[in-house]
């Protein structure tokens, strides 16, 4: 009986960890379908803009991007395993796409307990696109206030939001992959 009860507990704390990580009960769900629970914004909707330090102290504004470049917001977190599963994946994404007018802005919602250990978790993971702290939960509040970890808000070059996913599994990174090359082939950039 307590080998089935074992077993059992580390299928649920597996599960979690693959599925996705969240601060607040019942903010996660499977990635791969594109709906979510955790984001106020909805697929078509206009994005908000918001300003924020990232890891060099350099102030980024979301309106700079807007109407140039596909963005995906990733909202990740140094205590979220998934977060850094998906890592690769969008470091692979943004370097094939970068030239193509694509931008990753990566938003840390760790707080005052952890936001000290952003710029050692964003080097330790290689990440070669920008890491914005968002310590006082601004812009988890505008596109993700039930801080669900990842979260990926995909915004077009009209700046509508595109898609949403949440969570990570295994093979998500396909059907991100899909909504990147579609928003980027849809809005490409007039010659």
């Amino acid at each position: 009986m307590k080998l089935r009860a074992a077993i059992v507990l580390a299928t649920l704390v597996t599960t979690t960890s693959v599925l996705g990580c969240a601060r607040q009960e019942g903010a996660t769900s499977p990635g791969g379908g594109g709906a979510t629970t955790g984001a106020s914004v909805s697929t078509g909707a206009s994005a908000s803009d918001f300003s924020a330090r990232d890891i060099e102290g350099k102030n980024v504004k979301l309106s700079t991007y807007l109407g140039k470049e596909v963005v995906l917001l990733n909202f990740c977190a140094t205590w979220c395993e998934p977060c850094v599963a998906e890592f690769p994946h969008l470091r692979r994404m943004y370097e094939a796409n970068k030239a193509k007018g694509f931008i990753i802005l990566a938003v840390a919602m760790d707080g005052p307990e952890t936001v000290a250990n952003v710029p050692a978790f964003a080097k330790r993971n290689q990440l070669n696109f920008p890491m914005l702290t968002d310590e006082d939960s601004r812009i988890a509040s505008l596109y993700n206030p039930k801080k669900s970890a990842p979260l990926s808000v995909l915004i077009d070059r009209s700046g509508k939001v595109a898609s949403i996913r949440e969570g990570y599994n295994p093979g998500d990174e396909e059907f991100l992959a899909k909504d990147v090359a579609k928003a980027l082939d849809v809005t490409a950039a007039p010659q």
